[in-house]
């Protein structure tokens, strides 16, 4: 029997595996099938909600836990158990519906794996688009429906000169109470302090039973690069953002050459 060289393997969705029109290539899909059926454990690690996530789960015929919510949640692909819930304080989410709505920005807010916002806005429509995402419209009851709740995360969308200038300010306001990230270049991320993919993969590996060492991840955001430097082999593709090309072991053909795919066919000898 031939010995694997990893046996847990964590993919990142958008710009990693899914291509520029967000869907996975004959080519990417055959080789995950493939390192699947020599029993490596394959695992989708997304910055999306679980909900959007699945379409392309169903697309590898994937059963294993799919890390989503950038690591804030943990939940099976084939039966919905949930190995990780991580919420933002309801009072912490308060201020930030509040800052939004003081800034007329556009906030996605993430509850029981569902997404609301308060109107339709372009900013809303982009984000739709890129993920197929199911946006409750709460308008002026935004405020009175959500008073109170916990969710999973958040996201203000916007134009990218905006979110850089954001960055550094919400993550000194709520530092050591929030991880705040980009996910994209037009992403805002809000998220429980302890949730990132890297923490998330670690729970998963743990859960199987295997070492850190031997396991790979590939990635092409900045969220990816906890996960990229936990992994015993972290791999970005080659459009990845120039901190996450930093951060990995190695790098590998863009999105849109099927990198990952030809990765896996080198490493695994496929």
């Amino acid at each position: 029997m031939t010995t694997l060289p990893y046996r847990l393997c964590a993919i990142d969705l958008d710009d990693t595996l899914l291509d520029d029109d967000h869907q996975i290539s004959e080519r990417n899909s055959r080789a995950v099938r493939a390192v699947m059926e020599r029993g490596v454990i394959v695992v989708v690690a997304s910055g999306r909600m679980y909900a959007t996530t699945r379409p392309a789960v169903s697309r590898l015929g994937l059963t294993t836990p799919v890390i989503c919510y950038n690591g804030a949640m943990v939940r099976l692909a084939n039966d919905g158990e949930t190995w990780l819930d991580e919420i933002v304080p309801a009072d912490t989410a308060a201020n930030i519906r509040s800052y939004a709505r003081a800034n007329s920005l556009q906030l996605n807010y993430y509850l029981d794996d569902r997404v609301y916002t308060a109107a339709v806005t372009p900013w809303m429509e982009l984000y739709q688009k890129r993920t197929s995402a199911d946006f409750i419209v709460l308008g002026d009851d935004f405020e009175k429906k959500l008073a109170g709740t916990s969710p999973t995360k958040l996201v203000v969308v916007d134009a990218p000169e905006k979110i850089d200038v954001l960055l550094p300010v919400q993550r000194d306001h709520y530092a050591g109470q929030l991880y705040v990230t980009k996910s994209n270049a037009e992403y805002l991320e809000f998220l429980p302090l302890d949730a990132n993919k890297g923490s998330a993969l670690a729970l998963v590996a743990e859960r199987y039973g295997i070492p850190q060492a031997q396991t790979l991840a590939f990635g092409d955001s900045w969220n990816d690069v906890p996960m990229l430097q936990w992994a015993g082999m972290g791999i970005a593709v080659a459009n990845a953002k120039p901190e996450v090309l930093a951060a990995a072991n190695r790098v590998v053909g863009s999105n849109k050459e099927d990198g990952v795919g030809i990765a896996l066919e080198e490493i695994f000898g496929l």
